[in-house]
């Protein structure tokens, strides 16, 4: 494809400060256009960035002059803007989590191909180092089998999602989607899909069988002002039990918010001839060698902890390889998500 590549972002909240430094400082694309349905904030950033400006993503999709886009909105705004990107004939990087659901998630999957464009789906813990080194242990045979991942993202009270934030100019702007159903809120599809995500990649997607799953909503947002109206009604913490058909099981545990001590993201593998902790950035393998049990420490000043997934995206528009997080892999951790909140039932 002609570089270098025009590129639109959908959305400039915060999360697209996670997309709009690479695509400034890579030389094969040129970032032309953003929107934002705030638009004394859209003017702002656009300003600021030098390039055009739009408050309906319709608008940006309908410019001919951009070839790929990022759409960085609330989770249940990604399918819209995906298909209708995917349809104007442009390529499209969409944050995590693909979908609120896996009927939506599947037709942005197949809008994708109809369309002949990329889609890749930002989960972006994928590219880190240490779940690249993870991988190619397990793929040279070193875990032997692995029957069992145990993997949890808790947090501590205290850093509940705000129901709204403020910008660098000074003025407030609401974010309680995080907290709502209807919106496609909850810690499940926040945390749990970057957790899902590693641990299926890690072991080549196995096909999921059986969920069991509780949730809970216990807590609101710090700090509220008195008579606050905000809607708290997705799960503020979620625990599960995935079986796979090939045997292996999965414990997943995530938390917004509970009366925990620190923060704290881990992975522990079970394999029969090896197994591996992850634990907040650190890892430690385990293995026997000549009779003997072993710990191998990975020294962290050793692993580069770059986010390379907005690059990953334009090397396959590029070289018009398979996106590295694939549409198709997205559609199968929405399918396990909605099958943790079918399980659960009503939020307790």
């Amino acid at each position: 494809m002609k570089t270098p590549i025009n590129i639109g972002v959908i959305g400039l909240g915060g999360i697209s400060t996670a997309h709009i430094p690479t695509y400034i400082s890579d030389q094969r694309v040129k970032l032309v256009a953003g929107c934002d349905i705030d638009k004394k904030w859209m003017e702002h950033r656009t300003n600021e960035l030098g390039i055009k400006g739009y408050t309906d993503f319709y608008d940006l999709i309908n410019d001919k002059s951009i070839d790929a886009v990022s759409v960085c909105l609330p989770n249940r705004y990604h399918k819209e803007a995906t298909i209708a990107a995917l349809e104007a004939g442009k390529h499209v990087l969409c944050e995590k989590p693909m979908a609120i659901n896996a009927t939506e998630a599947v037709a942005m999957h197949e809008a994708s191909i109809k369309a002949g464009k990329k889609l890749m789906i930002r989960q972006n813990q994928r590219h880190e180092a240490i779940t690249q080194l993870l991988k190619k242990q397990i793929d040279a045979g070193t875990f032997g089998d692995i029957y069992l991942i145990r993997t949890a993202w808790r947090r501590a009270l205290g850093t509940m999602p705000s129901p709204f934030n403020w910008r660098e100019t000074g003025e407030a702007y609401s974010r309680n989607w995080f907290n709502e159903k209807a919106e496609g809120g909850g810690v499940l599809r926040d945390l749990g899909c970057h957790l899902l995500d590693v641990a299926l990649y890690l072991t080549n997607f196995p096909k999921m069988v059986d969920v069991s799953c509780s949730a809970y909503r216990k807590f609101k947002a710090d700090n509220l002002p008195t008579g606050d109206k905000h809607v708290f009604d997705s799960e503020d913490l979620a625990i599960a039990h995935i079986k796979f058909e090939n045997g292996m099981s999965m414990e997943i545990e995530v938390s917004f918010g509970s009366f925990i001590g620190t923060e704290t993201v881990f992975t522990d593998i079970y394999g029969t001839k090896a197994g591996a902790s992850r634990r907040d950035g650190n890892l430690s393998l385990f293995k026997q060698i000549d009779g003997a049990y072993t710990t191998e420490t990975v020294r962290q000043n050793l692993v580069d902890g770059r986010d390379t997934s907005i690059e990953s995206f334009i090397d396959s528009i590029v070289n018009d390889t398979e996106p590295f997080v694939t549409s198709a892999q997205g559609v199968e951790i929405i399918r396990i998500l909605d099958a943790m909140y079918e399980s659960a039932g009503e939020i307790k």
